[in-house]
């Protein structure tokens, strides 16, 4: 587990089926919705106050308990991530 992520998205715990949309996704007015590619989500990252001692970029927690730790930006993935129990974790429009 990372000690100082620049920023965390954190699931629940209800089941990936109950879900719509995936857990990193962007608040638009009143509503959420998912990254138009890599680049719109790591410059939001990009923009946020990363502490001196912090040791990840991008940190995920699924509803299931599984973790997506990326260390730097380049290791955000360019396509979707599914969490094993079928919950989408990155989920970009275009």
């Amino acid at each position: 587990m990372p000690t100082k992520p620049v920023i965390t998205y954190k699931d629940n715990n209800a089941p990936a089926s109950t879900k719509s949309g995936s857990i990193v996704m962007k608040r638009v007015g009143s509503t959420y919705q998912n990254w138009a590619n890599k680049t719109e989500l790591t410059d939001m990252i990009d923009v946020c106050y990363a502490p001196p001692t912090s040791d990840t970029y991008l940190y995920i927690i699924c509803g299931c308990g599984e973790e997506y730790t990326y260390t730097t930006k380049n290791d955000v993935p360019d396509s979707n991530v599914t969490c094993s129990c079928g919950r989408k974790v990155i989920e970009y429009v275009s």
